[in-house]
């Protein structure tokens, strides 16, 4: 195996975490061929925007093959869901001592399904924590 600096992460005195996994396949389906690239210019990503990446594929629209498009932008609503909650946890949200991956994006998923259509355009930031903040709140 050649040495780098990836070979701590497959190396077998570490746990493979189901983040890395996500990761890893998030950078093989961003290889695919594309039919045409976003702008490419940041904006934030609304509630409406980070709902449809989870159900309709939406955060990974260039892709053009249906299956991928969807692992994808599942896979980048999940690692934007997790980054959220790790820039807010113990501020606007306070894990329990084994909180799940899916249960955490089960509950941001619900929250956003709910979420009243005259808050849809709010950053997608905000709202993933206070549906953290309901579920899981700081005493």
């Amino acid at each position: 195996m050649k040495q780098g600096r990836y070979v701590l992460l497959f190396s077998d005195k570490r746990k493979k975490s189901p983040i890395l996994i996500h990761c890893l396949v998030l950078s093989a389906l961003a290889a695919t061929p594309v039919v045409a690239q976003s702008s490419g210019i940041y904006h934030p990503i609304t509630a409406r925007e980070l709902y449809l990446g989870i159900m309709e594929g939406g955060l990974a629209s260039w892709v053009q093959d249906p299956a991928q498009r969807s692992a994808l932008s599942t896979a980048m609503a999940t690692a934007y869901v997790l980054g959220t909650a790790d820039s807010q946890r113990d501020k606007k949200w306070c894990p329990n001592q084994r909180v799940h991956i899916q249960a955490m994006t089960e509950t941001v998923l619900d929250y956003l399904a709910d979420l009243p259509q005259n808050r849809q355009e709010e950053d997608a930031a905000t709202i993933v924590s206070e549906a953290l903040g309901k579920s899981y709140p700081c005493q």
